[in-house]
């Protein structure tokens, strides 16, 4: 009996000792200052909505945005005129020129997004578009693509066009668009009248379903994967606050902000959430720890009974 007190006891100050720490949860520290991140044209407009988010939590923190080229951006930040934060290009290849040159704060790259391409017409055009060799047919004239030197996306564009085998036909009829909206803009029914097509990101597309549609929707096997990374750049002037928001970009918050403008999670499994001392967690552990004290005993008084 005395031992029974003692273990019930012992269980019950445990308990208790765990209640007084969820009791108490740990207080989750908010950031201030400027946040400036350079990000592909693509992300022009989502990005301010998952930073609208951020905010909710982190009201002191404000941010400035450049949207462009990835090609471009990385030009820009490799000449270190400016204090820039974060990284957030589309293809793997930026990152990776500026993870060479120990650009980077370790640790902080990450694969966040997922996209697909579209080939759009003017939302007047009549011309019908079924497949990728369509677009070496004689009705259509010129083909919009992002400049392969400096736009991912044209560079995507341009691996489409060889696995679909038309790649020299089509080279005569391309026009090159600084970045990706600047091919939407030429496409667009409003501004042109001799592009008959263009090659953009479906999330692109979507932003202007008055001015352009999607005709045909290539095989996602005809082009690499179109992969969306971030990272803290080494000259951010403020990294704590940069960490925290480019870690929050790959949380299952922004990235339901993200797949609401068309994109996808880059990981198909999410990363798990942080243990925090006060939550499930903890219960879960004390709950494993008493449930393995119970199969000992159990198994102690079965062993007492054979003997």
């Amino acid at each position: 009996m005395k031992k029974r007190y003692k273990l019930a006891l012992a269980t019950a100050s445990i308990a208790l000792g765990f209640g007084g720490i969820q009791a108490k949860p740990a207080q989750a520290a908010t950031f201030s200052g400027e946040i400036d991140t350079y990000a592909a044209a693509s992300l022009n407009g989502s990005l301010q909505q998952v930073e609208q988010l951020y905010q909710q939590s982190n009201p002191g923190v404000f941010f400035t945005n450049t949207f462009g080229a990835s090609g471009t951006l990385v030009s820009q930040i490799q000449t270190g005129t400016n204090n820039i934060d974060i990284f957030f290009p589309v293809s793997e290849a930026p990152l990776d020129t500026l993870q060479s040159q120990n650009k980077l704060i370790a640790g902080t790259r990450q694969d966040v997004l997922t996209n697909t391409l579209a080939i759009i017409e003017p939302t007047n055009s009549t011309i019908p578009i079924s497949s990728v060799q369509d677009l070496a047919g004689s009705q259509v004239r010129q083909v919009a693509i992002g400049d392969p030197a400096v736009v991912p996306a044209g560079q995507f564009a341009q691996q489409l066009f060889t696995n679909s085998g038309i790649s020299q036909q089509i080279q005569p009829k391309l026009v090159l668009g600084t970045d990706v909206r600047d091919v939407l803009n030429r496409v667009s029914s409003i501004t042109n009248d001799s592009i008959d097509a263009g090659v953009v990101y479906t999330t692109d597309a979507l932003t202007q379903p008055n001015l352009v549609k999607i005709a045909y929707t290539p095989p996602t096997s005809a082009y690499n994967r179109i992969v969306y990374g971030s990272a803290v750049l080494q000259q951010s002037q403020n990294p704590d606050a940069s960490r925290d928001f480019n870690s929050f970009l790959g949380s299952s918050q922004a990235l339901s902000v993200f797949k609401g403008f068309g994109f996808s999670a880059a990981n198909a499994t999410p990363v798990p959430e942080p243990l925090t001392i006060g939550g499930s967690a903890v219960a879960g552990v004390f709950g494993i720890l008493m449930k393995r004290k119970i199969s000992a005993k159990i198994k102690a008084k079965s062993k007492v009974a054979l003997d």
